[in-house]
């Protein structure tokens, strides 16, 4: 699914579309935060390489994708994302509902950890969307 912002572009699967929509929540109660101008340093993963993050002196949330750099330990963020400014977060909250509406798989799907193969730990722990960065 692709979301076009006055020239921004976010691509992501259904399932990631799902954990997006189940943290909205929390990433408001973190915009709040910020607004208001305390520290934050929020960062969540939801699904492959791609996390959400917020942190304070920047008045934006990031939706990027990230990858691991061959012989390190510290994920490293691509170019691959978009940094929403807290209006356009604003406006985007607005139509997520009508999305999902309009796109009723879209308001349906769920993120991967729900599917019945997450019940085998074993399975869950090879799920490349959960933890993409795993040898």
């Amino acid at each position: 699914m692709k979301l076009l912002f006055v020239y921004k572009v976010l691509d992501l699967c259904l399932c990631r579309w799902a954990q997006l929509r189940m943290i909205i929540d929390e990433i408001e109660t973190n915009v709040e935060v910020l607004r208001v101008n305390h520290p934050v340093s929020y960062k969540t993963h939801i699904g492959g390489g791609y996390y959400v993050s917020i942190t304070s002196g920047f008045n934006c949330i990031d939706i990027r994708k990230f990858y691991l750099p061959y012989g390190q330990t510290d994920h490293k963020p691509t170019r691959r994302g978009i940094a929403l400014r807290l209006g356009e977060w604003t406006e985007i909250k607005k139509i997520i509902n009508t999305i999902n509406d309009k796109f009723p798989t879209l308001g349906t799907t769920l993120p991967c950890f729900y599917n019945e193969h997450h019940l085998d730990p074993l399975v869950a722990l090879q799920c490349r969307d959960c933890h993409p960065f795993m040898n």
